[in-house]
């Protein structure tokens, strides 16, 4: 019998470097997102985080991203992971100190969808039960 297979979920950072500066991923991590046989998934919290910065001003390099976001993740062989209640009420009871929201349901997600949350953000290991890679 087979490992079960890896699933994924971007944070982000991550989907934004994967679309924009994918040298900015280590190798390794880089190798498994580009892997045909891992389950590579974006939330929809990433999409709006990206343009709540942009409008904001913090992101203008998310300019050229955001009109075709969807197809982008389609061309680089992910999948929407669509944001759901549990999501939305483990993330809000979560037992951790980090408020950021979009950090939150991107946890909550990767814990309810047993996946991996790629992340270069330190918070995530303090989380319990999350699993995380980068």
């Amino acid at each position: 019998m087979g490992r079960p297979a890896m699933r994924l979920l971007l944070d982000t950072h991550a989907v934004f470097w994967a679309l924009t500066d994918p040298d900015h991923i280590p190798k390794a991590t880089r190798d498994l997102v580009t892997d045909q046989t891992v389950t590579v998934l974006v939330s929809p919290v990433s999409a709006y985080e990206m343009a709540h910065k942009h409008r904001l001003g913090n992101m203008p390099q998310a300019t050229a991203l955001l009109p075709r976001f969807e197809q982008h993740i389609k061309d680089m062989g992910a999948t929407a992971l669509p944001l759901a209640t549990n999501h939305a009420l483990v993330a809000g009871q979560l037992a951790w100190p980090h408020r950021d929201p979009f950090d939150r349901l991107l946890a909550a997600q990767a814990i309810c969808d047993n996946c991996h949350l790629v992340s270069l953000d330190p918070a995530f290991a303090t989380l319990p039960g999350l699993m995380t890679l980068w």
